[in-house]
């Protein structure tokens, strides 16, 4: 996918609407302009869904010890609460010798905590003694595809896990949930091989913070890299990687085909600032939105179908 640098846009912003930011009086609207190109690019994000970022790949599962030969697998599901049990091949229900995961997500599905109770009877599940797991380790007992693969276009967010190829066949929907950096497959029916999963490229995060060699970064940090001009989200900790450096940074890629849209939005929302520019501002609004039905309507194509009608904005 064509993207465009992040400088760019803020330059094209700030040229625009005559701020200087070399001058020490502007240096608060960095942070203004940041925030701007921010909420369009989210705006922007969801209007459409555009093919470039949406897609559906194959994936390898990790993690698949759970789902080996010999065993008896169950599943619970209460509001959001998940338990996941597995025993020995003929284990009956009151028998103590479960092993059970109990996955708790928010109402979204994403994973807030995964304990795990050993030697248990399954009939026990809702009494039995847990014991903490990171969500962001999720044991390996429950199969997993991460977020960000090398190699892979990154997951944002998921709209559904398949356990065949849904262009080819009639697919089986897996159930899941989210956790920080993995989508954990929770459905008992999951034995193994590859699965199918349809998903929307993550939201670009934007920050004025410039990365620092000497600084320790955990996943999810985000950094402004000036010898790029543009912003990236750490994959993994690190401490002197260079923010190009893909194992441990994913760059927080623009799409080109969203920048007219994202700069003339940001200089809209500049404009209404300023005092007597109302009008400029108006106008802007109606130039961005534009820009934007026009993007789609290039979308409709590129997805090879004929749109009848056009979007009006209120």
């Amino acid at each position: 996918m064509k993207t465009v640098r992040l400088q760019q846009l803020i330059d094209s912003i700030n040229s625009r609407a005559g701020i200087n930011p070399e001058l020490p009086e502007n240096a608060y609207r960095g942070a203004m302009v940041m925030d701007y190109v921010s909420e369009a690019v989210n705006y922007a994000w969801t209007f459409f869904d555009w093919p470039e970022i949406n897609h559906t790949e194959e994936r390898i599962v990790l993690g698949a010890g759970f789902a080996e030969g010999g065993y008896t697998y169950e599943s619970d599901y209460a509001g959001t609460i998940s338990y996941i049990g597995r025993a020995l091949e003929g284990s009956t229900f009151d028998q103590a010798v479960w092993r059970i995961k109990r996955v708790t997500t928010n109402a979204a599905g994403a994973a807030l905590n995964i304990d795990t109770a050993l030697n248990v009877a399954w009939n026990n599940r809702l009494t039995a003694t847990y014991v903490e797991d990171s969500q962001n380790s999720p044991s390996s007992e429950i199969p997993y595809v991460l977020l960000f693969a090398d190699g892979k276009t990154p997951i944002g967010d998921v709209v559904a896990v398949y356990a065949s190829n849904p262009d080819t066949s009639i697919p089986y929907e897996l159930k899941f949930s989210v956790s920080a950096d993995r989508v954990l497959i929770t459905d008992t029916a999951y034995q193994s091989g590859t699965v199918y999963v349809k998903f929307c490229e993550p939201v670009p995060e934007l920050t004025i913070a410039t990365y620092d060699a000497a600084a320790s970064y955990v996943f999810g940090d985000l950094v402004y890299h000036p010898p790029t001009g543009d912003c990236y989200r750490a994959i993994a900790a690190t401490k002197g990687n260079a923010p190009t450096n893909t194992i441990y940074w994913h760059k927080q890629s623009i799409p080109f085909f969203l920048g007219d849209y994202i700069k003339t939005s940001g200089l809209a929302s500049v404009l209404l600032e300023e005092v007597g520019q109302e009008n400029k501002a108006t106008y802007m609004t109606a130039r961005a939105e534009g820009f934007l039905l026009k993007a789609m309507d290039d979308a409709w194509l590129r997805k090879g179908e004929v749109r009848t009608w056009t979007a009006r904005f209120n």
